[in-house]
């Protein structure tokens, strides 16, 4: 959108801000706006869901999840994902204004996505996100941001709102009233960059601030947050948006505000424009007792109108209005799905069984997560046309395949067919043995059915350990005890602990939630049609012992930036069917160019991963940092030279003060393919004394 559509949407906000009372003025500030039928602004819920997919409001393509594309490492898939996301919502959007339904999960405010860091494992939101990595956080998404957005000069395909700011990744049940302590450093090091980067290079229209607080102020009433850092320093002019109860919280939880009144009052003062909840219904009381100005509500409403005139909403020439319903989880879309979980899927473990050969041996396919539509929709999710699970996709590429889910996903109770699962082993060649979580396991704190905690294994969302479900556990030794080639394909949001298996099965596939399309990609891979190129976005640990505290929101010792230890498999990390030989490692006059061959047997994707280390401070800086990455595709025998063009600013670091510095020093580098490491002396020199870039704005 042009400078010149962005003042006249604004404008235009603005003008129907002021024709409006303080009555309703008031009704349009809380998620579920009334209509003004003197102004002709229809009612309108703010509220609706596209994390990797519309979600909540019925048949939609649903992609894989957010933790699965990242693994892919591939910002241009991500914005091709989000553009169809865009399509589908205004499709679903206009169907509705047709027949009169304006409810929740029916408009064009997407409330996507999750760029919090994944910092801590047990996290059971953590699969919502892009990873633990800020710089690949950032990427992904502004790209897909930018997707939902689209690119018309006048209009908003959809709006797309970065959440949830600031610090939050769990503990879930804490969350209403949890306080996230946390560094200057560690701030602006890894918990911002991606969420300025969504204000200052996406021009993201939403905000949503965090149930918590952030050093003593909740998110969604935090003047240094709101008010100096993203108001001030960063410029963001869109509307800010509470998650949903937070402002009861802030009254309740975090005991901020002595009542509901002076709690509803803070949060507009300090500049949260909308409330997904009901405390904002007290804001006529609030203005007649002096506590809110007329200034002060008439200025929120401008900017919520700004973006319902930006999304077309007050005019019938938009040109988003003529998609049509026909346009939705169309089959194009959901191949689109299916070709991006073939790109997500990692490949932990491989003895050489894979890729198998078509109809060439029996195979039984088992474990719950087969046929758990859980286990491929993730959560925030929209319901598919069709699903292809694992045994559908498995049998049309090899027609001697038998299937018998053996084991519930965590109750040994529910386990009645696991004799006759063994049965079956006993004669196949093969066992595909689908693995791992679901959305009942790990997720929200709220959700009805789905609050997590299935069998005890994690509480209200959270994951308590890294450890497959015990019934999980017996059973694959189980099918071990029969002799038979075993590959795991395991269904997760996150790390697994598998170092019980590793040298006793055949082959490890991470299929993370991969969508309704996933049995597809998982069969593509299984059987060679691809080769295998997902890279892990997050550290798999050995053990929770390993990591520090749930509660510490330092950064010491987590993710692999920090993480002391030696992981089970490192952030990047992920094998091919070939072999991607890294040679001629050269830096001049900031580009840095690299000779990747494919030596295998194999076409294959694969992704270069550029690593810097800092000069020595007296504090602690990352012991490495991704500032760069590359997909690409090579056929077997072909070579490339990939060159990445590096500025001063791919060196900034943060100093303990918050500051944005440039360190005079020697910044090593090294490229990675996920498989093989390039090592050498090549280093960004910094002659200069250290300097400060940009003073801490708090």
């Amino acid at each position: 959108m042009t400078e010149q559509n962005k003042r006249m949407h604004k404008a235009a906000g603005e003008a129907l801000a002021e024709k409006m009372h303080i009555l309703e003025l008031c009704s349009q500030l809380r998620h579920s706006a009334k209509s003004i039928r003197r102004l002709n602004i229809p009612e309108y819920n703010w509220w609706n869901e596209s994390l990797h997919g519309v979600a909540r409001a019925g048949t939609a393509t649903v992609f894989p999840q957010a933790i699965a594309m990242a693994a892919a490492f591939d910002p241009e898939m991500v914005h091709h994902i989000a553009e169809i996301i865009s399509n589908e919502a205004r499709a679903k959007y206009n169907y509705s204004q047709s027949i009169g339904d304006r409810g929740i999960y029916k408009g064009l405010t997407m409330w996507s996505p999750n760029i919090n860091i994944f910092r801590d494992p047990r996290w059971g939101r953590g699969h919502e996100t892009y990873g633990e990595d800020p710089y690949l956080t950032g990427e992904l998404g502004v790209a897909f941001i930018r997707g939902l957005q689209g690119d018309d000069e006048k209009y908003l395909k959809t709006s797309a709102c970065a959440k949830h700011f600031a610090v939050h990744s769990g503990p879930e049940p804490e969350r209403h009233t949890f306080n996230a302590v946390v560094s200057k450093k560690d701030m602006f090091e890894t918990y911002l960059p991606a969420f300025r980067r969504a204000v200052q290079d996406a021009h993201v229209s939403g905000v949503m601030g965090a149930y918590n607080r952030t050093n003593g102020e909740p998110c969604c009433a935090s003047p240094t947050l709101m008010g100096k850092l993203l108001r001030g320093a960063w410029g963001f002019d869109g509307y800010y948006v509470s998650d949903c109860g937070a402002l009861m919280d802030i009254v309740f939880r975090h005991r901020y505000a002595k009542n509901p009144l002076k709690g509803a009052a803070l949060a507009l003062n300090c500049g949260c424009e909308l409330e997904c909840g009901t405390l904002y219904s007290l804001l006529p009381a609030c203005h007649a007792l002096r506590l809110v100005k007329a200034s002060t509500l008439r200025k929120s409403v401008a900017r919520l109108m700004a973006v319902r005139s930006a999304l077309g909403m007050f005019d019938k020439d938009c040109p988003f209005h003529k998609i049509s319903p026909a346009e939705n989880a169309t089959p194009e879309n959901e191949a689109v799905s299916a070709a991006a979980a073939q790109k997500c899927i990692v490949l932990l473990e491989n003895n050489g069984i894979l890729p198998l050969s078509p109809n060439a041996q029996r195979i039984l396919v088992t474990g719950y997560n087969a046929e758990n539509e859980l286990a491929y929709l993730g959560n925030y999710n929209g319901t598919p046309r069709e699903f292809c699970m694992v045994q559908q996709a498995v049998r049309a590429c090899n027609a001697d395949t038998v299937f018998a889910p053996g084991i519930h996903l965590y109750d040994p109770a529910k386990c009645n067919g696991r004799r006759q699962a063994l049965e079956l082993a006993k004669t196949a060649d093969v066992i595909l043995l689908c693995t791992g979580l679901d959305a009942s396991i790990e997720g929200e704190e709220s959700g009805g059915m789905l609050s997590g905690g299935g069998g005890k294994i994690g509480r209200q969302g959270d994951r308590e350990t890294l450890e497959l479900p015990q019934v999980q556990q017996e059973f694959i030794e189980d099918c071990l005890a029969l002799g038979k080639k075993l590959i795991l394909l395991n269904f997760s949001g996150g790390c697994i602990d598998f170092r019980a298996y590793k040298g006793r099965v055949d082959a490890i596939l991470q299929c993370w939630y991969p969508g309704a399309q996933g049995g597809k990609a998982i069969a593509d891979l299984l059987f060679g049609k691809a080769s295998p190129s997902g890279k892990l976005p997050v550290t798999f640990y050995n053990d929770i012992a390993e990591i520090p505290d749930f509660e510490d929101y330092r950064m010491e010792n987590r993710t692999y930036r920090y993480f002391k230890g030696k992981p089970q498999y490192p952030f990047g990390y992920g094998l091919s069917y070939t072999h991607f030989a890294l040679s001629r490692l050269t830096l001049s006059e900031g580009r840095l160019s690299c000779t990747v061959t494919n030596n295998g047997d194999f076409d294959s994707d694969t992704v270069l991963q550029l690593y810097t280390a800092y000069p020595k401070t007296p504090y602690q800086n990352p012991q490495q940092a991704l500032i760069k990455f590359q997909r690409l595709h090579l056929a077997k025998g072909e070579q490339k030279t990939v060159e990445f063009m590096l500025s001063e600013k791919d060196f900034y670091s943060v100093n303990e003060a918050g500051d944005t510095v440039f360190l005079q020093g020697e910044y090593p580098l090294t490229v990675s393919n996920g498989q093989d490491i390039l090592d050498t002396s090549t280093v960004f020199q910094n002659t200069k004394p250290t300097k400060a870039i940009e003073k801490c704005p708090i």
